[in-house]
């Protein structure tokens, strides 16, 4: 079975070449540069029309959005031990995911991207600024929610401790004190131990920092 992840260095797509790598299957990358619009080349958007970063093509076959590709990759390779095994743990993973998705993410394109929401240069800051208290409430009540625990899911290991890598990692390098965070800095310093995150990093060539 062939793989190959379309991904941008950093962006969200980090959690699925995290859940990729996690999974132990042989892959292929292609590396997109937002910046230069590489998702809006034609070759791009022929298997993912929407222009953004993750996708996943497996035999031909176009898989996009983080949430999908993850919960296909851990469920789908048991043997990997990164995606929980009772439908109560399963549920809990998505329904993080999904708020990591739909909620979380969007306050950070908010931040980062006021422009694509509204023209007004004036109405852009003030978009950033609401934005920028959002980010930092999440990512204060993703450390609540992780007190007293190991890890996000059950008890070990799951790709959606690979997916909060992403917004620490943001947080990190737009100023917030995620440092100051216990529960949730105490889950990354797990995470960035691992073997398969070292790699990932490695290879997209960058950091926390």
């Amino acid at each position: 079975m062939g793989m190959k992840l379309y991904y941008a260095p950093g962006a969200c797509s980090f959690a699925s070449h995290i859940a990729l790598e996690e999974v132990g299957r042989p892959y292929d990358t292609q590396r997109l540069n937002l910046a230069e619009g590489d998702q809006r080349k034609p070759e791009y958007l022929a298997l993912n029309p929407r222009g953004r970063v993750p996708t996943l093509v497996v035999d031909g076959h176009a898989r996009t959005e983080n949430v999908g590709i993850m919960t296909y990759l851990a469920g789908g390779y048991p043997q990997a031990k990164v995606w929980p095994a009772d439908t109560w743990h399963q549920a809990m993973a998505v329904s993080t995911m999904a708020w990591l998705s739909n909620t979380v993410h969007p306050s950070y394109g908010h931040l980062i991207r006021a422009a694509r929401y509204v023209d007004d240069a004036a109405a852009q800051e003030a978009v950033k600024a609401k934005a920028r208290t959002m980010y930092g409430d999440y990512l204060k009540e993703i450390d609540t929610l992780l007190a007293g625990k190991k890890w996000a899911i059950g008890n070990h290991f799951t790709v959606v401790d690979g997916y909060l890598l992403v917004f620490y990692r943001w947080g990190n390098r737009n100023g917030y004190p995620v440092k100051q965070l216990p529960s949730y800095s105490a889950l990354m310093d797990r995470v960035l131990a691992r073997p398969a995150v070292k790699k990932v990093m490695a290879d997209e060539g960058i950091t926390l920092e």
